[in-house]
Formats: structure tokens, sequence, C-alpha cells
């Protein structure tokens, strides 16, 4: 099974996955982490800060990134989650 790491990087600072995770393939690798970064925007939006600027370096176990998922593709692209619906008030009498 192929072994992913998951690089956060934030302007210039990188802080390198050193112990990666089993998946088995990019599509999965993508899924976690995209999860990954909505939980750390969950925890930004909790205890503050900025909420873009953040991308997520996917990268095989040879060092070559395969994907990068950004903060932003994630706060402004519904990804998998369907729009709320929108409720018409209710007629008076």
């Amino acid at each position: 099974m192929p072994h992913y790491y998951f690089h956060v990087r934030e302007g210039a600072d990188l802080s390198r996955d050193e112990e990666g995770q089993d998946l088995p393939n990019a599509d999965a690798a993508r899924r976690e982490a995209i999860n990954s970064s909505r939980e750390m925007l969950g925890e930004k939006l909790l205890h503050g800060g900025s909420l873009n600027h953040r991308t997520i370096e996917i990268s095989d176990e040879t060092g070559h990134v395969v994907d990068v998922v950004n903060s932003s593709d994630v706060l402004f692209k519904g990804g998998s989650f369907a729009p709320i619906p929108t409720m018409s008030p209710s007629p008076r009498r």
C-alpha cells in the first residue's frame, strides 16, 4: 500500500509530516488532506487566526509532491457538503 506524507505550509513555514500514512491511492490521500484541512480551519475559527494562506502538500514515499490542498479550496468550494436550503417565509394569515 502506498505511503503518503501531509506537509503543512503556512506562508514560508513548512511543517513536515514525519510519520505519514498508508492509504490505497492518491484520491484517498486527497480526501484525508481535505478532512485535515477542515479540522485545522475549525480550530482556527474557535481560537482565532487567519483562515487562508495554508496548504497541505501531499507527497509520496519518494518525496514527490503528488497533490496540494489549499485552505481556500476547502473554505469556498463546497467539497462534499450540499448547500443549505433556504426556507421561504410562511404567509401570514
